[in-house]
């Protein structure tokens, strides 16, 4: 798939975005470009206070890690704790407001790198030489509790973040032992990113973790791109026993038509095509577990 096609999709849905954003292996990691945290006198704070983030998850993120409070500005789309939806939106998808982001003088930028254009990255390093610039990429469900007691320990609210990130990786812990290993067989499962063109996920992706620990046979895990294209005629081979689809909000359908009317396909004739909300699949934070708790209870169902 050729990289403008690629660009074409991401601008015509937010989630797919979302999707293709585990492209590097997990890290946090401060930037080269930052500073030290502000500096210790009787003027500053130690921690930040003033903190804006450039991905929809990672308001999330920073209130699982207890600085919720200290956010000052977030991307388009966010809509967790409630509280963000209040505040000045800086970036999206395609471009940052960096004249907007110097008039609210932050003293922590984080960008989710793999999911934040480099454009942008570089734009900020060059912008916000001063302060702290971090990174989050979260690979595995367990990534995302260290990025909490990571932010915690930054922001000095180490307390709350290991609390939340301990239940995080409690959840986890649960999960694996009610799906991982209960069966021998593993359910053929078709994770379907897009419909035109047809396209899903390899192993490399924090979705692919999801299905392995749900008892799963991720189909096409083994291709080269994290979001590969496929046929359909491709995928009516490796004849799926499940199909999963992300959809913006909970109101929407997807038009299953196009495995539906295939009537030898196992997918069809266990009737298990499943649409997931995007918010609860789509985003690396705590809120993704909701989102793991249905695959793995839809796989379930269909043994």
């Amino acid at each position: 798939m050729s990289f403008q096609r690629l660009s074409v999709a991401l601008n015509a849905a937010p989630r797919l975005l979302a999707l293709l954003a585990y492209v590097v292996p997990y890290a946090v990691a401060i930037t080269a470009a930052s500073a030290p945290a502000m500096a210790q006198s009787n003027k500053e704070p130690l921690h930040p206070q003033r903190i804006i983030t450039v991905a929809p998850h990672l308001s999330e993120v920073v209130e699982a890690a207890g600085g919720s409070s200290r956010l000052i500005s977030v991307s388009a789309y966010s809509n967790f704790p409630e509280s963000v939806k209040k505040l000045p939106i800086t970036s999206d998808a395609r471009s940052i407001d960096l004249e907007k982001m110097k008039q609210l003088r932050p003293d922590l930028i984080i960008y989710w790198r793999g999911g934040t254009p480099e454009s942008q990255i570089e734009s900020i390093k060059k912008t916000f030489r001063s302060i702290q610039v971090i990174s989050v990429e979260p690979k595995k469900l367990t990534d995302i509790a260290n990025d909490i007691e990571t932010i915690g320990k930054l922001l000095g609210t180490e307390t709350i973040a290991k609390r939340n990130a301990d239940a995080l990786r409690s959840q986890i812990a649960d999960l694996k032992k009610r799906y991982q290993n209960k069966h021998p067989r593993k359910i053929r499962v078709f994770y379907q990113v897009w419909a035109q063109p047809l396209m899903t996920l390899n192993q490399d992706h924090l979705i692919a973790d999801i299905i392995s620990i749900c008892g799963g046979e991720q189909l096409f895990a083994h291709e080269k791109l994290l979001v590969p294209t496929v046929s359909r005629e491709a995928v009516v081979k490796a004849n799926p026993e499940i199909i999963f689809t992300a959809v913006d909000t909970k109101q929407m359908k997807t038009d299953w038509s196009m495995w539906s009317s295939i009537p030898q396909l196992a997918a069809t004739q266990k009737k298990a095509f499943v649409d997931i909300d995007g918010d609860m699949i789509s985003r690396p934070s705590a809120r993704i577990m909701q989102g793991a708790q249905k695959i793995c209870s839809e796989i379930d169902k269909i043994r």
